[in-house]
């Protein structure tokens, strides 16, 4: 949160000293919160009418106390009903409905537009050896809140009445800039060790301090970060690598030795750096991913994002995006130079040459070398496809012109007429049939 957001919220606009939504401040009846209390109103009435309560709680209750509702966010609910009467209370009313949570007590579903994932009052922590939550409903959402992440999304917005509950100090943490658990950190970190992973990203993309004692929590229970997932592992850490400046984060994660249980090749690193040169690429999966491995080669980088179980597709991407930086560091910016590298680049060339130019910013290292690529990239794109090279012939014309059967030489013409159009630029196919002319009369050396 900005500062300037914590001066309007500790000013105490917005909400009035019982916890309801105030007349006047910075959430009035059309802040932020009645916002949200208005997206909810169809879903409110369902559960009215089933006689149960319904209370919006999570991001969406701390990013309406900051004074921000982002109107396309989907809306996370808590309710007394038990998993089967959500589904059955929401069935006709929702133009979708999907259950793959149902036993760990989240349904969710889509009601008049609007996306919603409503969980039953729970309490939920992990068996000691378990890599799956134990799930425990409850009736009171007091005690639901309880067993919430941090204090700043352990409120809740009863739809009833609008009435804030914030029984663990979540607004006063907003106000303050601290990140704390809503019961001690040892019983939060036991329920979901994950939560000391979530710890960093909400350090960095929130503008949160975290507490002493949460921080001597995660160094002492780093180890219970081994019974999760790894795709949770991975899922949660790639929420820290995504936002715009993760820098807090990593420092958190290197600081309580976190580093090394999430992605342990970097436990050596300067946290700075990798912060750093994370921060400068474009926030998108594959750069970011690779942009922690760039003192790796391609493979080495390959073998680790396989040992985090990342998707096959991201692992190529980004190992290419480390290769195509090895071969721009070696490339010059003449014309052939030019051609052959973006004929044979392992990722596409404009996002290589981004990728590398921001690694080499972040390093502190010349980018002469790049840029001067880059210019004559943009020099040769004026005045020929260079991105989309093809011959005028194929091998039949080949075999045709030059009057060959299938075999190898059909590959090396092929060759030679590639070679030459890096070297020459891309010929007509009456220049490319003189070409293997003159060379079959001077260079190829197979019999007649």
């Amino acid at each position: 949160m900005s500062a300037e957001a914590r001066e309007a919220l500790s000013a105490g606009g917005g909400l009035s000293a019982g916890g309801a939504l105030s007349a006047g401040g910075g959430l009035s009846a059309g802040g932020a919160l009645s916002a949200a209390l208005s997206a909810a109103s169809g879903l409110k009435r369902l559960f009215d009418a089933a006689g149960h309560r319904l209370y919006l709680v999570g991001g969406v209750v701390r990013e309406a106390v900051a004074g921000r509702f982002l109107t396309g966010a989907d809306l996370d609910c808590t309710t007394d009903a038990r998993p089967a009467t959500v589904r059955r209370i929401v069935s006709d009313a929702a133009t979708s409905v999907w259950t793959q949570g149902e036993r760990f007590g989240t349904v969710g579903c889509v009601v008049d537009g609007r996306a919603f994932e409503i969980t039953t009052h729970r309490a939920e922590h992990y068996e000691r050896q378990s890599r799956k939550p134990v799930v425990a409903f409850g009736d009171d959402v007091v005690q639901d809140l309880a067993r919430r992440d941090f204090t700043v999304n352990a409120m809740a917005v009863d739809t009833a009445d609008g009435a804030l509950i914030d029984p663990y100090g979540g607004r006063d943490d907003l106000v303050a800039g601290v990140l704390r658990t809503p019961l001690d950190p040892a019983v939060s970190f036991g329920d979901d060790p994950l939560r000391m992973l979530r710890a960093a990203r909400f350090v960095a993309g929130h503008g949160l301090a975290p507490e002493d004692a949460l921080v001597g929590a995660v160094k002492a229970m780093g180890d219970r970060l081994d019974i999760v997932a790894v795709e949770r592992v991975r899922d949660e850490f790639e929420k820290l690598l995504l936002l715009d400046d993760p820098s807090e984060g990593f420092r958190f994660l290197f600081l309580t030795g976190l580093i090394g249980r999430v992605v342990g090749d970097l436990a050596r690193r300067d946290p700075a750096e990798v912060a750093r040169i994370a921060a400068a690429v474009d926030a998108e999966p594959a750069p970011r991913w690779a942009s922690l491995f760039v003192r790796h080669s391609a493979e080495a980088a390959a073998a680790c994002l396989r040992r985090l179980r990342c998707p096959n597709a991201l692992v190529s991407s980004s190992a290419a995006l480390i290769a195509a930086r090895a071969r721009l560091a070696e490339t010059g910016s003449t014309r052939p130079d030019v051609r052959r590298l973006v004929a044979s680049c392992p990722a596409p060339v404009d996002a290589a040459l981004a990728f590398s130019v921001a690694v080499a910013a972040a390093c502190g290292q010349p980018s002469d070398r790049l840029l001067d690529f880059a210019g004559a990239l943009a020099e040769l794109r004026r005045i020929e496809d260079v991105d989309r090279p093809t011959l005028p012939v194929d091998g039949d014309e080949v075999m045709a012109v030059l009057g060959l059967d299938p075999g190898p030489d059909v590959g090396r013409a092929l060759a030679f007429l590639r070679e030459r159009a890096f070297q020459e630029g891309p010929p007509s196919r009456a220049e490319a049939v003189e070409a293997l002319q003159r060379w079959r009369a001077t260079d190829y050396c197979a019999g007649p």
